[in-house]
């Protein structure tokens, strides 16, 4: 969209910058950081899995994924020996919603002045999910009119762009979002955003996108929609086609880091493409060992903020930061369904494993604060 900026410098995309000098900022961070708050066990397994498989099985290409698997936790690990007061979280929350603001100018941009889609507009709603279950948050807590206006106009950038699974996982955060406790609230809340997703299921545009006949139901999507002939994948029931057979021929410890990459490579002749599928591409380079310590990983992660959210209700700040980190979990799994969001550190699990992180951080000096008050 910015034609004055080169697609790649030295190489490298800007995308791949960006991971990069995240990298580089984290780990001098990390020897930095003198406070270990981060649940680092419920991650460790993982990361040592992939780690030793690429000592075992290494390429370039499999560092590479690696540096991209550990990059999110190595973030919470340094947000969390963080210290943040009041007003640094006043900070991190402006500076948050101004790129987001600048994002959605984009959008705009491109859909007034340009073609309508630049590349970066199908990772859009990662990044944008994490915006709306933090002003969800603020609306339940606060009932201010202003933070549901300001969610609204987000949700309307899925919808325009018609990113299918951004419009299920963000409409799912503010329906399932943990801050609204209320039962009351929860039928009132939940009966408009499943009204506003079906109000956008059943328009033509979306018909047209998601099925070749052009009309289709939500038990076609609520099956696994690699069986069905009439959904409009993208590509991806193709690439699902191609892994089998490397599924199929180690389903146990996988093909190795980054095996998908090659595979796809021989395949298409070309340059190879992705799964845009997390559970695929995990099964595929690590198997089903690999997916079983990730997914521990998430689920211990998921138990632990739920018993610091309801434990740390005092904390107005804590308990929110928890509640929208707690939603967010389900924007996460979903993207991993139809997409490499592992991969995409930049769109989401960079926000998402930092903001893990200040939670964890806050609950120790809530501690300390609860500890020199008794003394």
């Amino acid at each position: 969209m910015l034609s004055f900026i080169p697609d790649k410098i030295f190489g490298f995309n800007l995308t791949g910058w960006a991971w990069m000098i995240m990298l580089i900022v984290t780990v001098l961070n990390l020897f930095n950081t003198r406070s270990l708050n981060f649940p680092v066990w419920f991650w460790l397994p993982w990361s040592l899995y992939i780690i030793i498989y690429l000592i075992m099985d290494f390429s370039l290409l499999g560092l590479q994924l690696t540096f991209q698997y550990t990059l999110p936790i190595l973030i919470g690990i340094v947000a969390s020996g963080l210290s943040c007061k009041e007003e640094d979280l006043h900070w991190l929350f402006r500076w948050f919603m101004i790129l987001t603001g600048l994002i959605y100018a984009f959008f705009l941009y491109a859909n007034v002045f340009g073609s309508g889609y630049t590349p970066g507009m199908s990772t859009m709603p990662m990044l944008f999910s994490i915006s709306i279950s933090l002003l969800a948050a603020l609306f339940f807590i606060t009932r201010r009119e202003k933070y549901i206006f300001y969610l609204i106009l987000l949700f309307i950038a899925p919808v325009v762009e018609l990113t299918r699974t951004g419009i299920i996982a963000t409409a799912a955060v503010f329906i399932l979002h943990f801050a609204n406790e209320s039962l009351k609230n929860k039928i009132l809340f939940g009966a408009l955003g499943v009204s506003a997703f079906l109000i956008v299921f059943h328009s033509q545009p979306f018909q047209e996108k998601t099925f070749y006949s052009g009309q289709g139901t939500l038990s076609d999507m609520t099956s696994n929609y690699y069986d069905n002939p009439d959904i409009r994948s993208s590509g991806r029931i193709s690439w699902k086609n191609a892994l089998e057979p490397g599924l199929k021929a180690e389903p146990v410890w996988g093909n190795g880091p980054r095996a998908d990459y090659a595979y796809l490579t021989k395949i298409t002749k070309n340059r190879g493409g992705e799964a845009h599928n997390d559970y695929l591409s995990v099964r595929f380079n690590y198997g089903y060992v690999g997916l079983a310590l990730l997914m521990f990983g998430f689920i211990a992660s998921f138990i632990s903020l739920f018993i610091l959210s309801k434990r740390y209700k005092d904390n107005w700040y804590l308990w929110l930061i928890s509640t929208s980190s707690l939603t967010l979990f389900f924007a996460f799994l979903m993207f991993m369904y139809t997409d490499n969001i592992l991969k995409y550190t930049i769109y989401f699990p960079n926000y998402f494993f930092a903001i893990i992180g200040i939670v964890y951080s806050l609950r120790r000096d809530e501690d300390l604060s609860s500890d020199t008050a008794l003394q």
